[in-house]
């Protein structure tokens, strides 16, 4: 195995070509765990369009995925640490005029020719092997550089040391405990990431020229939602961020234990102007050359990637800086939509506002039950809104939860109107599925509400929709269930699981959730729920004690009379008294039995039982 690349003494595999260099891996595949990164997918498609290179390289297993963005007549080359990933990528790369693949180490490639765009994801971590010379990420950007020609572009992403999923979570990254974490502390790989002030000048030592820059969202190695640093200063697009960077992060951290809920972290660094400083790291894009005529490519404000890529279901939306947007399919396929059974979607771009779950969460924080009351039945007449939902839109309605719902300005709006569901529901059963659906998100990620800790997701779901006036009954709940089941069975693609699915939404409805695995809640929300409980517990401690103290109030008082009344017994007046009563009551009782008797022998037999029977007629 050796570095050179002439044809003399190169070492090739035989099944996909690649040029095997030092630093290879050939029993690892990085691909198992990674997926096409689509919204890079779409920078890159930008940076092509304004300008198409003349030959471009794809450094590193997730760029390697974005060869089918790559025009099949520009030369591209494919390198990769991972020989089973060579072998893959050299499969989609078949089609190309010409695409050469190299397995090994960003450190020892030298090709010979440079390119007009360099594309290169993943860092230091990702484009080296354990075999290779360690190197930092200002060192890795030197080496891309080199092989750049002037006024080539370089597409490259960098972690943040700094960002804020690092600083909310309870627990390391599992990965770097497993054979992937092989960089930490080894020689010559740097002891943290970048910080937001030194992105710039290791641009600029480097020679490149900034054109844009990406905040990447919710990880460097999983970047769904890019925005870029400009779209902030746009109060439209802000809430749009806010929303759909949100989202993906609570997505993304579902089953990571956090030290706080990383949506409303997200928001509120959005909201703060931060999102730069505290990305988890940035996708960015410079020109080599400080002087370069590179043609300026207009760059999307915002990219929104689903988070299954190989779905049928899953889209692409890319929102520019004056709000228009496209919207595409994941897997590049160009019919505008797609159904199974009575679910469809199809490509309708993303709405503007503020997420009004959010809203509804900050209600419930207040614990105000006035401010809750206008929501809900805000939500109630939005979802009743015949105006709004006609013979064209019904089909939506279900689909219309809180948290696919928008605030835009002073009405309500669906975020995503691309779902429909054959069949229409009615407005009291849209309502009672968007409010359950509320209140199992609350409920999971532990935020503040007026309620009993013990309260279930079923049980605040009645007490929400009886402040809009609609009593929710156990048919309206399994009904609701049933096609919440029936909807996710058939995106899912397994329709069979639909009877198991539907028993566990009934079951999560029907127990309290107060309390979830410490995998869903933000570890500070956990502490605020113990605070609620421990008080709630010394409040009945104090009830119980102070019940027990009036039980033993009431026993000494008992035992009081007890010795009273026997002291009355032991009086002579008390005996006295006693003794003249006896005789009396048994002289009265020989008197009422000899009348008996006596009257029993004067009358005639049966006369007693006949006087008695007449006795009952008059009165009654």
């Amino acid at each position: 195995m050796t570095a050179h690349l002439s044809d003399q003494d190169i070492q090739r595999d035989a099944i996909s070509g690649a040029r095997i260099l030092v630093g290879d891996m050939l029993m690892w595949s990085d691909l198992d765990s990674l997926d096409v990164p689509l919204a890079a997918r779409e920078v890159v498609r930008t940076a092509i369009t304004a300008k198409q290179p003349r030959r471009v390289l794809l450094a590193g297993p997730r760029a390697g995925l974005l060869v089918d963005a790559v025009p099949t007549d520009v030369p591209v080359d494919v390198l990769v640490r991972a020989l089973p990933d060579a072998r893959l990528l050299g499969d989609r790369a078949g089609l190309h005029k010409s695409a050469d693949l190299y397995c090994g180490g960003l450190d020892v490639f030298e090709p010979g020719h440079t390119y007009d765009l360099v594309v290169a994801l993943g860092g230091p971590e990702r484009l080296l092997g354990p075999d290779s010379e360690g190197l930092t990420e200002s060192q890795v950007v030197a080496r891309l550089a080199a092989l750049l020609d002037d006024g080539g572009r370089l597409v490259v992403d960098l972690a943040n040391e700094l960002g804020f999923t690092d600083l909310v979570a309870a627990v390391p990254d599992e990965t770097l405990e497993s054979d992937a974490g092989w960089h930490i502390g080894a020689q010559g790989f740097a002891t943290r990431h970048l910080f937001a002030r030194e992105r710039a000048g290791l641009l600029e030592a480097e020679g490149l020229r900034l054109e844009a820059t990406f905040a990447a969202m919710p990880s460097v190695d999983a970047h769904r939602v890019l925005v870029h640093d400009a779209a902030l200063g746009d109060g439209a697009l802000r809430d749009q961020v806010g929303f759909h960077a949100g989202k993906a992060m609570d997505e993304h951290f579902a089953t990571t234990p956090m030290l706080r809920e990383p949506r409303n972290v997200v928001e509120r660094v959005v909201e703060a102007g931060m999102l730069d400083e505290l990305a988890p790291g940035w996708v960015v894009v410079a020109t080599k050359g400080a002087d370069s005529d590179q043609d300026a490519a207009g760059y999307p404000a915002l990219v929104v990637a689903e988070a299954d890529a190989d779905s049928r279901w899953s889209t692409v939306a890319v929102i520019a800086a004056d709000g228009s947007q496209t919207v595409a399919w994941a897997d590049s396929r160009t019919d505008a939509e797609t159904s199974e059974g009575t679910v469809s979607r199809g490509l309708a771009p993303l709405a503007p506002g503020r997420s009004f779950e959010l809203d509804l969460r900050r209600a419930c924080a207040t614990r105000r039950h006035a401010a809750i009351r206008s929501r809900v039945r805000q939500y109630a007449a939005y979802l009743s809104d015949g105006k709004i939902w006609t013979t064209q839109t019904a089909e939506q309605r279900f689909f219309a939860t809180p948290a696919n719902t928008l605030v835009d300005g002073d009405r309500l709006r669906l975020a995503d109107p691309s779902w429909r569901r054959t069949g229409v529901v009615s407005g009291d059963d849209a309502l009672v599925r968007g409010l359950r659906d509320f209140a199992r998100r609350l409920l999971a990620s532990g935020s503040a509400h007026p309620w009993r800790v013990t309260v279930t997701p079923d049980e605040l779901t009645i007490t929400l929709a009886s402040m809009a006036g609609l009593t929710v009954t156990e048919a309206m709940i399994t009904r609701v269930a049933r096609i919440e089941a029936e909807v996710a069975s058939t995106v899912d693609g397994r329709p069979e699981d639909q009877p198991e699915l539907l028993e566990r939404n009934l079951e999560q409805g029907r127990f309290a959730r107060d309390l979830p695995a410490p995998d869903e809640i933000g570890f500070r929300e956990l502490l605020t729920h113990h605070r609620v409980i421990s008080r709630e517990l010394r409040e009945k401690q104090g009830q119980v004690k102070w019940l027990e103290g009036t039980l033993r109030h009431r026993d000494r008082y008992i035992r009081t009379l007890e010795r009273v009344i026997e002291r009355y017994e032991d009086t002579l007046t008390y005996r006295a008294v006693e003794a003249m009563r006896a005789p009396r009551r048994i002289a009265t009782e020989k008197a009422v039995a000899v009348a008996k008797s006596t009257a029993q022998d004067a009358l005639p037999p049966g006369a007693l039982s006949k006087a008695r029977q007449l006795a009952k007629r008059v009165l009654k």
